[in-house]
């Protein structure tokens, strides 16, 4: 029987949930740690699935802690417990702080923006982000939000958003509560916008230029039920589910232009259903060294299997009915982690060509490697995307994402290939806490011509090397500077450098929980 719950929460600098002998802090550490607001012990413990007077029971104890780990305010968590008596303990929850304010600047001589954020306002677990953006001759943009993350325990989530500029305004509200553990029964959520809209045209009757105020208001509700076998509380059990879910979403115009100034019909009501089935095994291991520089860090393994139904509806156009498929593995081998996902999606109706998708991904990394005191890892990632009776708008390109920083505009087609390898060292040497990791990858890329085998095309290429940059205790994303090379362009130059080309290696694995139903992406 569980006794107590001590909560513990540290700084962000100089800390550590797995060495807890004292250490020696520097100046600038102490001053980071004075200007931040700790978390507040009662947000720890709201995220804890798990009492005081509970029965212990490890899956439990083992799931809070990858939850605390996944939360934004927290680097690293660390949950044990020791024995007081003969049938009863004390838990123990060590928790390391981010440093949660953050922010970014960019600007050019034609344009500027500035984002500000905190992802632990007052130490509440809270988060808010403002951005700014100014591009010549006179257009500004304001967007930000603000979340309350797991409202008094529930894991249910609000967001109010807004976005302005010399295009309209939207603002936003959502209550979400997601199948954040195999151990929750419900999910579902509530999403409501309204938006405002400028649209220029021409007056048939006087010829005149004219602007109108569109307003749509748009919705989004769905509902998930995790069914479990059976109740025995093995760790088999405790992470699988059947899963039951249902979405009903759209968008209604309040006003609108007529018709006859509508002709190409882009304003039109639209509204969509989907469900789904689905059978889901959601395990997780702890390693590090894969996405972070040290930090633990919690890897997915599973199974899932889901079968998707559902219809689409516009206002000037017929419904389209929807079907489809998703399964996927993944797991640590000796050899390393492997993953392999396979969907199949369709659109079909009896007044038009049936609409297939079909996705294929395979997914590696090696196990951590170490040469003196470096560690190193390899990245394997292959893709294959095929569609039959695509519109125009629907066609495949090689984007930044595939070949980085490439680009791929004169590109076009209905399937894709893209091979992707990353050879990542992490160095063994850091400055004012921030880590280091060398990076080399290798991109390749096929995409079909019309009524032409997509083998019969071109390879692109592109190799970058890139150096990482991470401070642990800063929730920042991770700063890179690279250099690509492309050795063939589709736009005929046959060799290109290019400084910074991507914004973030992307390389990185699924999760296995079954989330609010969508169609399938193409």
């Amino acid at each position: 029987i569980i006794r107590k719950i001590r909560i513990q929460v540290h700084d962000p600098f100089g800390h550590s949930v797995t060495d807890t002998l004292p250490k020696q802090i520097r100046s600038l550490d102490k001053l980071g740690n004075r200007l931040h607001i700790s978390t507040r012990s009662w947000v720890i413990n709201n995220k804890l699935l798990f009492r005081e007077r509970d029965t212990v029971n490890a899956f439990s104890v083992s799931e809070s802690e990858r939850l605390l780990r996944q939360a934004a305010n927290v680097n690293d968590a660390r949950i044990y417990i020791t024995e007081v008596g003969k049938d009863t303990v004390d838990v123990h929850v060590l928790v390391q702080d981010n440093w949660s304010i953050s922010g970014d600047a960019g600007a050019d001589p034609h344009s500027a923006n500035g984002t500000v954020r905190d992802l632990n306002f007052l130490g509440l677990g809270q988060q808010f982000e403002q951005y700014i953006g100014y591009n010549e001759p006179n257009r500004m943009e304001y967007r930000g939000f603000y979340n309350i993350a797991n409202i008094d325990n529930t894991y249910i989530s609000s967001r109010l958003s807004y976005l302005t500029n010399n295009d309209g305004t939207q603002v936003g509200l959502s209550f979400d509560r997601p199948f954040y553990s195999p151990l929750s029964q419900w999910a579902g959520g509530v999403y409501v916008s309204r938006a405002q809209h400028f649209y220029d045209y021409r007056d048939t009757a006087d010829g005149s230029q004219k602007v109108m105020n569109l307003f749509n208001n748009g919705y989004d509700v769905w509902l998930g039920r995790n069914i479990k076998f059976n109740t025995k509380s093995t760790s088999f059990n405790q992470s699988n589910n059947i899963i039951l879910a249902g979405r009903y979403y759209g968008t209604h115009y309040i006003k609108r232009p007529a018709i006859a100034f509508d002709l190409a019909q882009k304003f039109g009501n639209t509204c969509a259903f989907i469900g789904n089935i689905g059978y889901s095994i959601q395990q997780y291991y702890k390693s590090k060294y894969i996405y972070r520089f040290g930090a633990n860090e919690d890897i997915p393994e599973g199974f899932i299997a889901q079968f998707l139904y559902g219809i689409e509806k516009t206002e000037f156009l017929r419904p389209r009915y929807y079907t489809g498929a998703e399964i996927a593995r993944a797991k640590h081998f000796t050899f390393g982690y492997l993953s392999a996902t396979a969907s199949y999606s369709l659109f079909f109706s009896p007044y038009i060509s049936n609409n297939l998708s079909t996705y294929y991904r395979f997914y590696y990394f090696s196990n951590l490697l170490r040469a003196g005191r470096w560690y190193f890892r390899q990245f394997i990632t292959y893709n294959i995307t095929h569609g039959v009776n695509k519109t125009s708008a629907e066609k495949l390109t090689l984007t930044s994402n595939d070949l980085y920083g490439f680009n791929s505009a004169p590109l076009s087609g209905n399937t894709k290939m893209v091979l992707q390898t990353e050879t990542v060292a992490y160095a063994p040497y850091k400055l004012l806490g921030v880590k280091f990791a060398p990076v080399f990858s290798t991109n390749y890329g096929m995409i079909d011509a019309p009524n032409q085998n997509i083998f019969k095309n071109d390879i692109y290429q592109a190799y970058t090397l890139g150096l990482m940059m991470r401070n642990e205790n800063l929730f920042i994303n991770t700063v890179h500077v690279s250099f690509g090379m492309y050795p063939y362009l589709p736009n005929g130059d046959s060799y290109k450098l290019k400084y910074n080309p991507i914004g973030t290696f992307t390389l990185r694995v699924r999760a296995f929980s079954i989330s609010k139903p969508r169609f399938l992406a193409y």
